[in-house]
């Protein structure tokens, strides 16, 4: 650090304030300053746009006003077409960049000329001192087809009252008004330079727009002079506050896009090493060592070679993505969504037919690019010193002496203020085995690596060869790691972010930067792993829900150790390619591998693989399947073997899930899973079947349920609830929400008794959740056939989405169905309106009354899916039979992708078909239905015919078909 601190101020005092005010002398003075260095193929663009405007934009004094205005729009236009062909011919993200750019410098520059000249020889003889400077993106002449376009007309006492003065006003006028006939949204000001250093200081964004001003045109002095004083009067005694707000941004942004460099819909300017992320490192360093380029920090010996070369790789690779981008919407756009990656990949090079592949190749390019930006300009804040120290609060003790601290030394190693130091360059190279151990040492004493140590590691990271793979003290204390629980993931980070884990273990490796095609995935395939492990830390002494449920278990296990390899292992199969959901297996036989390595007992590798394989099955049977079902629950904890087992995979299963993406988990699936492992866990430790307990909690829910009614509920009217529906529907509910349904069917029959004519008619009542983002409707009416598909189609034809639906009929025929809706067309909650249409709407249709639902549901639909798919492909249909899940009835399982009235449409077809929904579990995730259908044949039995199946499958797929939206 010491070290640190004296070649920067060597740097600081060698670049004065005073030196860089003397080196901006012209326009193109100050874009080499600002900018590297322009390369040959970048001047050669350069000139030949500088070479089209002195031949488009020269005018004969007689030239009218239109005139004019076609030369700049034709300019504008040959210039936009040329720069696009450069783009897609592969030039570089800056080149064209500058370009663009330079076309607007030489537009503005004769709009500014021609505005001058306009005037008369005695004004223009007066004429005072005022600038055209270039601010923000584009003075740092980095514009990308959409980017904003920010200058300010800069003068010395031009504006008396709020009112520009004739000069300025004939300048302004004559520079602004051809440009919106262009056609060009611009953003100007109009400052002094009091102004400037005025609004600089009151707000960051601000300021950091005008350390990159440029000069376009107009008085140079003028525009040094604002050089000077912004220095002297923003920058100067400003340094720590600037930075601090900057970190506050950054910190902020981060978490805003995820917090991570592999998002799957990245944010390419504002994510996690995104474009903001490399600017804000040169800003920082500007102002602490008023340095601009990495150049200038490669001098002052923060950066490395190879460090600067990945870093601008990664920028110009960012900015090239991003002109491809803005090329593909077309407008201003920042994060790259799913349904653009293959056009975008395509356009950029990336040839492949298929589109998942294509964007595989280009994503992980992508990923790779952000993760540079992010590590390396993470580093180089710690290396420089940027990052703020954490405040204390004051003592006694912070007036007395300062103790000279002697730093610790073990095994090579220095321990400094809570950071890792290499004693030597030398200390891997003589023990590879320190690689490994040095993680160990950080993980035990809860340090830091140091940044030099971290990059140090890096570059000796070819040490880990087989010999490292297949050693005996490496593999102890990779497996001593893994034992930490609550402190492994943060090391693993480690480990991964110097490339160490993906060398030590391959099979992990293979996912870096690896995209994931699953919609429900919010993170590359590594970052998943990464997260998935934070997650399962998170349980270790977790207070909070739902956390603190799962830690008896986490700390209950006897090989913690195991589970966290497993979790490391569990996604490895997708790196071979393989389809959707058949990587588990995959990945258990890569994990094999793995466990040969690390030599890994023959119990334990047994365990190991049975969790990876299985590590899909509790979400897919607890939210897929009727867990009051015997025969799920045995064949499950048959398959799973042991109540270690159980907790191993209860473990996984929740920290999967919560790593997958932070939307998708709520506590509804959280009591699912609780129910599967509680109830496998019941037949697992030899006691009876999980009914005796289910009937415990029933009379407990009923005690609650009387205590609870109002006096109009007689205890008879209780019983006959309870009495009346399936075990089920009771361990979903509260009490609070059983009196509900009852006080609903209280008033369905009240109404028969008193308003006898109205039997088929339903009751229906509305929950607004606005916390959640939905409406609950529940609807009370006698059973009969086709009900579920009038209810959920009325709801579709008054423009409600379903995301969800529980129904439950009792014995005695009335039907209490829940549905879980919001408005279709906004995706808010459903209006006091529409709540009125349904009603009226389900009234009609149950008591028969002609009413036309496909009509009015095609009225509802929209243009566009709720589920984006890639560009050039949709969501498959998948439609699957189940005769083991149930004992008494076939599931149908179909996913597909959710539209307005597509519950409607399988309903009815089951109707036509004279097939019986007997339960349903409705799911909807991000765009994607995920329904599942108890169902069973009129006489009631299962349908097991191979040829009633396929004539079911194809009925169902033509309905489903029908309502689909094409892709426009």
């Amino acid at each position: 650090m010491v070290a640190d601190a004296a070649r920067a101020e060597r740097f600081r005092c060698r670049r004065s304030w005073e030196k860089i005010a003397r080196d901006i002398l012209s326009p193109r003075a100050c874009l080499r300053f600002v900018l590297p260095a322009t390369y040959p193929p970048v001047q050669d663009l350069l000139k030949k746009i500088e070479a089209a405007a002195a031949a488009r934009l020269t005018f004969s004094p007689n030239a009218t006003p239109a005139e004019k205005l076609a030369r700049y729009k034709g300019f504008l236009k040959v210039e936009t077409h040329r720069i696009k062909m450069e783009h897609r011919a592969g030039a570089g993200g800056r080149e064209i960049c500058r370009a663009r750019a330079a076309v607007l410098d030489e537009l503005l520059r004769h709009l500014w000329e021609s505005a001058r000249t306009s005037l008369s020889a005695q004004a223009q003889r007066e004429f005072p001192a005022l600038a055209l400077v270039a601010i923000g993106g584009y003075g740092r002449a980095e514009l990308n087809p959409h980017s904003d376009i920010d200058f300010m007309f800069l003068h010395e006492g031009q504006v008396v009252a709020g009112k520009p003065l004739p000069h300025l006003s004939k300048l302004i006028d004559g520079v602004l008004y051809p440009l919106w006939d262009i056609g060009l949204k611009v953003g100007h000001s109009v400052r002094s330079i009091e102004d400037c250093v005025k609004v600089a200081n009151a707000d960051m964004q601000s300021k950091t727009s005008l350390i990159e001003a440029r000069l376009i045109a107009g008085n140079e002095a003028l525009f040094n002079k604002l050089q000077k004083i912004v220095a002297a009067k923003c920058v100067a005694g400003f340094e720590d506050k600037y930075i601090a707000a900057r970190l506050g941004d950054q910190a902020t942004r981060h978490r805003k896009y995820g917090d991570s460099a592999t998002m799957q819909e990245p944010n390419i300017k504002n994510g996690c090493g995104g474009l903001r992320d490399f600017q804000n490192l040169l800003w920082m360093a500007f102002f602490k060592y008023r340095t601009r380029t990495l150049q200038d920090l490669h001098q002052c010996e923060f950066v490395s070679e190879t460090e600067r070369k990945q870093l601008e790789a990664a920028y110009d690779f960012l900015l090239r993505a991003r002109t491809e981008l803005h090329y593909e919407v077309p407008r201003p756009l920042d994060v790259l969504g799913k349904n653009l990656q293959p056009a975008v990949a395509h356009a950029l090079g990336y040839a492949e037919r298929s589109p998942s592949k294509r964007i595989e190749k280009f994503m992980r390019d992508l990923y790779t690019h952000m993760r540079n930006i992010f590590l390396i300009s993470r580093t180089l804040e710690q290396r420089m010193a940027l990052t703020m120290p954490s405040q204390s609060r004051l003592s006694l003790r912070a007036w007395l002496p300062k103790r000279r601290v002697v730093p610790e030394v073990l095994d090579g190693f220095k321990f400094i203020k809570g950071e890792i130091h290499a004693i030597s360059s030398r200390i891997f190279r003589d023990s590879p085995r320190r690689l490994m151990r040095v993680f160990l040492h950080a993980q035990q004493r809860r340090l830091k690596i140091h940044p030099d140590l971290a990059q140090l590691i890096r570059n000796q990271i070819s040490l880990v060869d087989r010999d490292f793979l297949n050693d005996e003290h490496v593999r102890e204390t990779f497996l001593t790691i893994l034992e930490r629980r609550g402190e492994v993931a943060a090391t693993l980070r480690a480990m991964h972010e110097v490339n160490l884990l993906g060398k030590y273990i391959p099979e992990f490796g293979k996912l870096t930067c690896l995209v994931q095609h699953e919609f429900y995935h919010q993170y590359a395939a590594d970052e998943h792993t990464l997260v998935c492990l934070e997650q399962l830390d998170r349980i270790w002494e977790a207070s909070d829900a739902p956390y603190q449920k799962y830690a008896p278990l986490l700390q209950g296990l006897n090989r913690p150790g195991l589970l966290y390899l497993a979790l490391l292992l569990h996604d490895v199969g997708k790196a071979e390619g393989h389809k959707k959901g058949g990587h588990a297996e995959v990945s258990a036989d890569m994990a094999m591998r793995a466990a040969k390595r690390l030599q890994l007992d023959g119990s334990a590798t047994h365990t190991l693989r049975l969790i990876i394989e299985n590590h899909l099955l509790m979400a897919s049977l607890s939210q897929r399947r009727d867990l009051d079902d015997v025969a799920v629950i045995r064949n499950f904890a048959r398959q799973i073997q042991t109540p270690e087992n159980l907790n191993l995979l209860t473990l996984l299963t929740f920290a999967d899930s919560q790593g997958t993406s932070d939307k998708l988990w709520n506590s509804f699936k959280d009591l699912l899973l609780r129910q599967l492992y509680e109830r496998a866990m019941t037949l697992l430790t030899g006691g009876t079947e999980f009914r005796r307990a289910s009937e415990k909690q029933v009379e407990l829910l009923m005690q609650q349920v009387r205590d609870l009614a109002p006096d109009v509920i007689g205890e008879e009217e209780v019983d006959a609830h309870f009495s009346t529906l399936p075990p089920p529907y009771f361990q979903i509910h509260t009490a609070r929400e059983i009196l509900d349904d009852l006080e609903l069917t209280h008033r369905f029959m009240h109404r028969l008794i008193l308003q006898n004519g109205r039997a088929l008619s339903p009751v229906t009542a509305w929950l607004d959740e606005p916390d959640r983002g939905y409406n609950v409707v529940k609807i009370c009416t006698w059973d009969r056939a086709g009900l579920f598909g009038k209810i959920a189609g009325s709801l579709s034809a008054t423009g409600l989405n379903i995301l969800s639906a529980q129904i439950y009929t009792r014995t005695d025929g009335v039907a209490l169905d829940t549905f879980f809706v919001n408005d279709a067309r906004t995706g808010n909650l459903a209006a006091r309106e529409q709540h009125d249409k349904f009603a009226d709407l389900l009234e009609k249709v149950l008591n028969g009354e002609d009413v036309d639902l496909p009509a009015l549901i095609a009225r509802q639909i929209t243009n566009r899916p709720v589920y984006e798919a890639y560009a050039g492909e949709r969501m498959p249909t998948e439609i699957y039979f189940d005769n083991d899940a149930s004992e008494a009835r076939t599931l149908i399982e179909i996913e597909t992708e959710d539209q307005l009235g597509l519950l409607y449409a399988i309903s009815q077809t089951f109707a036509e078909l004279s097939v019986d929904i007997a339960g349903a579990r409705i799911v909807t995730e991000r765009g994607a239905a995920i329904d599942s259908f108890y169902v069973r044949e009129l006489d009631g039995g299962k349908i097991t015919s191979l040829e009633r199946q396929n004539h079911i499958t194809e009925k169902l797929r033509g309905a489903i078909s029908r309502f689909v939206v094409k892709p426009r």
